[in-house]
């Protein structure tokens, strides 16, 4: 569900900043999700294989068409923006 902060009442606007702690602001969205979170540890080792590949599987789509050396270019890039001294393991 997302909602427009114009449009919340005084007291859903209240119960939201309380949340966020913070102001929210006219112009913004607000995104509200409910879910049953999965318990890891209720899933067998084989089922959070499964998971754990099936969400690889799903983030990795953007990258199909890249060529592995780009890939590792673009990883190395990302690894030493954060960490300009980081040298890969041989």
């Amino acid at each position: 569900m997302i909602l427009r902060a114009e449009a919340l009442s005084p007291a859903q606007k209240s119960v939201i900043e309380q949340i966020l702690g913070r102001q929210i602001l006219e112009a913004e969205a607000i995104s509200l999700r409910a879910f049953e979170p999965k318990d890891p540890r209720r899933q067998s080792g084989r089922q959070r294989q499964r998971s754990l590949r099936r969400f690889l599987d799903e983030t990795d789509r953007p990258c199909s068409g890249v060529s592995d050396v780009e890939l590792e270019a673009a990883l190395l890039e990302a690894i030493r923006s954060e960490r300009p001294n980081f040298t890969p393991a041989p």
